[in-house]
């Protein structure tokens, strides 16, 4: 026989004290009750989310945080500056790499 010592709330602690020659059988109880309920195996998501947990805990695994939820996004707009286009710049600039040299 096994012995496993049990940590208690005290009043906890007193429910079980004037049963204590019964508690085998009143912990083999709970068990089939848990069994029954479909408790005692956790489910896949019950063990998925116990391994994510651990995994977080540990702080190497970081996971994504949803973006939509943080802060509205900002639009940006362009910043209007004197002088032409960007786009004419490029073409000119382009323009005068392909001219000759003299």
């Amino acid at each position: 026989m096994i012995t496993i010592p049990v940590q208690l709330s005290n009043e906890l602690a007193q429910r079980v004290l004037p049963l204590q020659d019964r508690l085998s059988e009143i912990i083999e109880l709970g068990l089939r009750e848990l069994t029954a309920a479909g408790e005692a195996e956790p489910t896949d998501l019950q063990a998925k989310q116990q391994a994510l947990d651990a995994l977080l805990s540990t702080g190497i695994v970081m996971l994504p945080r949803p973006i939509a939820s943080r802060q509205p996004r900002r639009r940006c707009t362009p910043i209007r500056a004197g002088g032409p286009p960007a786009s004419e710049l490029i073409i000119a600039e382009r323009r005068r790499s392909y001219e000759p040299a003299s």
